[in-house]
């Protein structure tokens, strides 16, 4: 029995040094967080500050080849609103693919667009419902065999 204990203890403390994966619902909750809370929540899933975007006006963590990014946006187009916004980046085509089969499970389709740049192409497919926009973006670059894979969730309202 003291040898089953120690072996669950041991495995916790190895795995709790690893980023845990996240849930579509959880990035959807995480942008009604304030910054000190997902600050909090994601140190807790084993994310450690990365950098600051100031051009963006996001907030990046990182665990591994896994980014979340924290990034606020002020409309002062029509509706005069702040917005969070999450963004979560993986080169994982089985987390981005998980993901993926969650949002289009529960949201509406609004289109897909493909973009071509001379080093880069992306193939974007967009969900909505009454209060989100989600951006699934599949990215590979000329240079690089290999695509990355990013989640956007926004405001309805925010004009991205």
């Amino acid at each position: 029995m003291k040898k089953l204990v120690l072996l669950a203890l041991l495995t916790f403390s190895f795995c709790s040094g690893f980023a845990q994966d996240f849930s579509f619902d959880e990035l959807v909750k995480l942008r009604s967080y304030t910054y000190p809370s997902f600050e909090t929540y994601v140190h807790d899933k084993g994310y450690k500050l990365a950098h600051l975007e100031y051009n963006e006006r996001c907030t990046v963590f990182r665990s591994g080849k896994n980014v979340i990014s924290y990034c606020h946006y002020y409309d002062d187009g029509y509706s005069y609103h702040n917005h969070v916004a999450i963004k979560f980046e993986t080169s994982s085509k089985e987390e981005y693919e998980r993901i993926k089969q969650q949002v289009v499970a529960g949201m509406e389709y609004y289109k897909t667009k493909l973009r071509r740049f001379s080093s880069q192409h992306y193939l974007e497919h967009i969900y909505v419902n009454d209060n989100i926009s989600v951006h699934l973006y599949d990215i590979s670059y000329r240079d690089d065999s290999r695509p990355y894979y990013e989640i956007e969730i926004y405001s309805v309202y925010a004009h991205r």
